[in-house]
């Protein structure tokens, strides 16, 4: 479900620490499907049945089966990796995005 390095794990949890995070017990969730793809929203919060699980060193990830089957699972990037702009998460599975080539902009 999670796929992160060394590298980008110590950096996500500075990011915790640094928020003074009451628990490691992290969901990742499906904010917005933008044109460039979905952006997720991570926060603190506890498992349900409808979660997968995955513990990670003293991380415990959690996200929706359906948002799982939906995007195979997340990559968790480091600042490096993302080219300068902050830890980072994509999915494993991209889908091509509805947004149209010029932004809505086009004349016809």
């Amino acid at each position: 479900m999670i796929f992160i390095d060394n590298t980008a794990y110590k950096e996500f949890k500075e990011l915790l620490d640094k928020a003074n995070v009451r628990s490691y017990n992290v969901r990742i969730g499906l904010d917005r499907v933008g044109c460039r793809g979905p952006i997720f929203d991570v926060y603190i919060d506890e498992p349900t049945e409808d979660d997968e699980v995955e513990v990670i060193n003293e991380i415990t990830f959690i996200s929706e089966k359906s948002l799982l089957e939906e995007y195979g699972g997340f990559i968790i990037v480091s600042n490096e990796e993302n080219k300068g702009n902050g830890v980072g998460m994509k999915p494993v599975v991209t889908s091509s995005s509805g947004c149209g080539g010029c932004g809505g902009g086009c004349r016809k």
